[in-house]
């Protein structure tokens, strides 16, 4: 329950994933959307088996950090230009699917953000590590398992609203919404780029 509680947690704040998720949720569904939360949750399984494994410590690294960084800004940059590009398009292209596999967009968001590499390598890991501690292996492994169904129940709960509320959404919403979300992508990238200057320095 503890480790379900935590992912859950830490899927509530609105970041790139859950706007990507809200887009394709709108433009094609809720079997779409729920893609992109498949796709992080499989992003999350990897890290989780690698915290297990203790080979999360491995990627402690600068090279490690400023690869992931210069990933995650070209997967939001690219996330953003798509969605603009749609909210800028005429109405009845803006009703049409988001390019790429919703899929493989999810599992890029989750994998390329050094944000979640960090914490695993602290908080997360530390966690999970210890909840197995001085007793069982396996409680470690639910924990983590528990974690990755909370984290995928939220976005399961966020593909639903997109996914059947966009019957009730006109069509020059859903441009606002894909160009809103395009800034958003934006901004993230943005932000990890300078954050990856100051790394640099």
């Amino acid at each position: 329950m503890s480790g379900w509680l935590l992912g859950l947690a830490i899927a509530l704040p609105v970041g790139p994933l859950i706007t990507e998720l809200i887009r394709r949720g709108l433009a094609g569904g809720f079997w779409k959307a729920w893609q992109v939360g498949l796709g992080a949750a499989a992003s999350h399984v990897i890290l989780v088996a690698l915290t297990l494994l203790g080979v999360i410590t491995l990627l402690d690294s600068p090279f490690w950090h400023v690869l992931l960084g210069i990933t995650g800004v070209l997967v939001l940059g690219w996330l953003g230009v798509q969605a603009i590009r749609t909210g800028a398009a005429s109405p009845a292209t803006a009703a049409a699917e988001p390019h790429g596999h919703p899929f493989a967009a999810g599992f890029a968001i989750g994998i390329g953000n050094p944000i979640t590499l960090l914490w695993f390598l602290t908080a997360g890991g530390a966690l999970i590590m210890g909840s197995g501690a001085g007793r069982s292996a396996g409680l470690a492994v639910a924990f983590g398992a528990s974690f990755v169904c909370g984290v995928l129940c939220w976005d399961t709960v966020m593909a639903a609203l997109s996914g059947f509320g966009r019957r009730w959404m006109r069509r020059g919403a859903v441009r606002a919404l894909n160009l809103i979300a395009g800034v958003v992508f934006w901004g993230f990238a943005v932000r990890l780029f300078l954050r990856l200057l100051t790394y640099a320095r």
